[in-house]
């Protein structure tokens, strides 16, 4: 299929589909200077929405990839992923933290001023 047929199947833009192009996450072959795409094009830009809905940067998902390319299916495969996964894991685990400070930062903020608003 051609570029507009596979944003089509997609949903995606023209843009964003040469993105993931330029970045070698997607790699149609070329016939007469055009991208043709394939089924397998649809999975793997399917597999690359996944991981964005995961927040996983565009460097996270290279080397997800890279993995999947190298030792497709393999326990090598999983356990490098695994690693990957968890790390992220504790990166939103100390998101989390931080966020949770700020909320008590603010609730005590929003006290003193309530305080201040009762003293009047």
């Amino acid at each position: 299929m051609q570029l507009r047929e596979f944003m089509a199947a997609v949903g995606a833009t023209r843009d964003t589909v040469r993105f993931y192009i330029e970045e070698d996450l997607l790699t149609p072959s070329k016939s007469a200077g055009k991208y043709v795409f394939t089924s397998q094009d649809i999975i793997a830009y399917d597999e690359i929405m996944q991981l964005k809905q995961l927040e996983f940067s565009i460097e996270l998902i290279k080397k997800i990839k890279q993995q999947h390319d190298i030792n497709c299916s393999t326990s090598e495969q999983w356990q490098q992923n695994l690693a990957l996964v968890e790390k992220e894991i504790q990166k939103a685990e100390h998101e989390l933290k931080r966020i949770e400070q700020r909320k008590e930062k603010l609730i005590s903020v929003s006290n003193q001023l309530k305080d201040l608003l009762m003293a009047q």
